[in-house]
C-alpha cells in the first residue's frame, strides 16, 4: 500500500499510461461552442434545477436537448449535474428531470445524494451515474459501495493526494471510472460543504443549493469591539492576506502523473465562467495532452482571472491566497469568430449586377443597393491619407481612453504587407483598428494580427445618424446578408455583441478567440 508521494512515485508503473478525458464546464451555449472547438472530449453542465452553480446560464430542458446534439455531433459527450442537497420538495421533480435527460441523450447524470441515484437508475436506466465530488468519496470501500449500487464513475474530492488516488485506484474495479480536478478555483470548504454563504448573505444564498455569494473571497478587516469605526488590516509576515481564501489549482505540469496514478478523466472547475476561460484552459490542456511541452503552455494559464496558482492537495497543502488582490488578469477577450473567408480582400468581386451578395467579398463594403434594388459599385474604402486617419483617429474619444493609438500604428498599417484573409466577429470588447489581436485557434500556437478595413455590421435597429456622428462617417451601403441592415467604415469595434468585419493576414478559423493584453485594465473581472 502506498503511504506517501515517495512511495507512490517509486512504485508507478513505468510506462503505463492511462488515456484521459479531457473535460470542460459548459455553464451555456457558448461556452460549450468554445469547450469543444477547443478539443474537450466532454463537457458537464446543468439545467435550471439542481445544479450547483444556479449563477451560471444554464440550460432550460430544450437548451439540454440542442446542447447534447451539439456536442454529440462534433463527438463530445455531455453529463449533467443534479448534485445539490436534496430536500424531499427537490426529490419530487427528479423523475421527470432524469427522463427528461435520458431522452436528450445525455451521456451521463451527475449526483450526490443516494435518493437521487436510486431514482436515476430505477426511471432513466441508460444513463450513466457518476459521483458527485459533493459525495465527498475519499476511500476505496466507498468507492466500491456506490458501484454496487450502479455508479460508473468516482469524481474524487478535491482534498485527496495524488498517492491516494493512486490507492483507491488499485483497489477499485479496473471498469469504475475516477475523475478528478484539474485546474480552477478550489474551496476552503470540504468538498464545497459551506455554510458561510447563506449565514451572512441570507438564506437565499445557500452554498449547498447552487447560490454561493463566495464570501470566503472577500477582503476581511479586524474592528475591536469597543473601536467600531477603526478596521485594521489583516496581514502576516510576506504581505496580505484573503484569511479565507484558496490559491486556484493548476496541474497543467502534471498530467502524466495523474495518468499514472489511474485517472481516467480530468476535470476544468467553471461552470460559472465566460468563454474565454473556457477557451483558454481547455486549449492548453489539450496541447499538452497531446504532447506538448507543458512549460510551453503554462504562460497561456496566465492570461485569464485567477488566484495565485497551486497544485491543491495533489502534493501536499494548498496554501491560502497570500496576495493583495484577489484576481489577476491582463488579457481580454475582444471578440469571437462567427464566420472566415480565406478570398483576398482585396480581389476584384465578379458580382452580377443584381444585388446578390458576393462569397469572397462577404461583409465589404464594396457595393450598395439603392431604393430600387438595383446595385451599383461604391468605393472599396475611403481613400484617405495616412495624415487624415491620423487626425481622424487622434480625434476619436476611444482613442484617448485607450492611449496607445501612435504614428508608428498608422504608419504600420500602411505600410503592411497585404492582408489576404477576411473575417467576420462578434464583438466582446473594443478593439482598434491595427490593434495587434492574439488569436486562440484549435492546434495552433497563439499567433497575431492586427485588423484593417474594420466595418461595422449594423443592424436593421440601428440609428443612422448614430453611425454618422460616432463613426469615422463613411456609410458604405446596405448589408447584403441582413435585410435592412448597413455596413459602416469604422476606427473601432466597440459595440458588445454586434458583429464586425475585417482583413488581416492570417487565416483564422469560425469559433477562434480573439485577446488583447490590457495591463491593468481588467482587474475585478472575474468571469471570463
Amino acid at each position: 500500500m502506498l503511504s506517501d508521494m515517495d512511495t507512490f512515485a517509486e512504485n508507478k508503473c513505468a510506462g503505463m499510461v492511462r488515456p484521459m478525458e479531457l473535460l470542460a464546464p459548459a455553464g451555456g451555449m457558448e461556452q460549450l461552442e468554445c469547450a469543444v472547438h477547443f478539443g474537450a472530449d466532454a463537457v458537464y453542465m446543468a439545467g435550471k434545477r439542481y445544479g450547483m452553480r444556479r449563477r451560471a446560464s444554464n440550460f432550460d430542458d430544450a437548451g439540454i436537448a440542442s446542447a447534447v446534439q451539439f456536442a454529440h455531433h462534433h463527438g463530445v459527450k455531455v453529463y449533467v449535474t443534479a448534485n445539490t442537497l436534496m430536500k424531499d420538495a427537490d426529490i419530487a421533480g427528479l423523475p421527470d428531470y432524469f427522463a427528461m435527460l435520458q431522452d436528450a441523450g445525455a451521456d451521463a447524470a451527475i449526483v450526490s445524494d443516494m435518493g437521487a441515484l436510486a431514482i436515476c437508475k430505477r426511471v432513466a436506466p441508460k444513463l450513466d451515474l457518476h459521483l458527485s465530488t459533493q459525495a465527498s468519496c475519499m476511500n476505496a470501500e466507498a468507492a466500491k459501495a456506490y458501484y454496487d449500487l450502479g455508479v460508473s464513475r468516482v469524481v474524487v474530492a478535491r482534498e485527496m493526494s495524488l498517492a491516494d488516488i493512486a490507492r483507491m485506484r488499485e483497489d477499485i474495479p479496473d471498469d469504475l471510472e475516477i475523475e478528478a480536478f484539474v485546474h480552477g478555483a478550489m474551496c476552503m470548504a470540504y468538498s464545497g460543504r459551506c455554510l458561510m454563504s447563506d449565514y451572512m448573505a441570507g438564506p437565499k444564498r445557500g452554498a449547498n443549493n447552487g447560490h454561493c455569494a463566495q464570501p470566503c473571497r472577500w477582503k476581511y478587516t479586524l474592528v475591536e469591539e469597543t473601536r467600531p469605526g477603526e478596521p485594521f488590516d489583516v496581514v502576516e509576515d510576506d504581505g496580505g492576506s484573503f484569511i479565507m481564501s484558496s490559491t486556484d489549482m493548476n496541474m497543467l505540469s502534471h498530467l502524466r502523473e495523474l495518468s499514472e496514478a489511474g485517472v481516467d478523466s480530468i476535470k476544468i472547475e467553471g461552470r460559472a465562467k465566460g468563454a474565454y476561460y473556457v477557451a483558454s484552459a481547455v486549449n492548453a490542456y489539450r496541447h499538452v495532452l497531446d504532447g506538448e511541452d507543458a512549460d510551453a503552455w503554462q504562460a497561456e494559464l496566465e492570461t485569464t482571472s485567477h488566484r495565485p496558482y497551486s497544485t491543491g492537495f495533489y502534493f501536499g497543502a494548498p496554501g491560502q491566497n497570500q496576495g493583495k488582490k484577489e484576481y489577476a488578469r491582463d488579457y481580454q477577450m475582444v471578440a469571437r469568430v462567427v464566420a472566415a473567408d480565406p478570398q483576398s480582400g482585396e480581389a476584384a468581386c465578379e458580382a452580377p449586377e443584381a444585388a446578390q451578395p458576393c462569397a469572397s467579398h462577404a461583409g465589404l463594403p464594396d457595393r450598395c443597393v439603392s431604393d430600387d434594388g438595383a446595385a451599383s459599385r461604391v468605393e472599396p474604402w475611403p481613400a484617405e491619407g495616412i495624415a487624415e486617419r491620423r487626425e481622424k483617429i487622434a480625434a476619436d474619444p476611444y482613442a484617448e481612453k485607450k492611449g496607445c493609438v501612435s504614428v508608428e500604428f498608422i504608419d504600420g498599417i500602411a505600410a503592411s504587407p497585404a492582408q489576404t484573409h477576411r473575417v467576420r466577429v462578434a464583438c466582446r470588447n473594443r478593439f482598434f483598428e491595427g490593434e495587434p489581436l492574439e488569436v486562440l485557434s484549435p492546434g495552433r500556437g497563439v499567433f497575431t494580427v492586427r485588423p484593417t478595413r474594420i466595418v461595422w455590421h449594423a443592424g436593421p435597429d440601428a440609428d443612422p445618424d448614430d453611425a454618422e456622428k460616432r463613426r469615422e462617417g463613411v456609410v458604405a451601403g446596405a448589408d447584403p446578408q441582413v435585410v435592412g441592415g448597413t455596413l459602416c467604415a469604422v476606427n473601432v469595434a466597440n459595440r458588445t455583441m454586434e458583429e464586425y468585419s475585417f482583413d488581416c493576414d492570417a487565416e483564422l478559423r469560425e469559433g477562434d478567440i480573439l485577446r488583447v493584453l490590457r495591463s491593468g485594465q481588467c482587474e475585478g473581472r472575474t468571469i471570463e
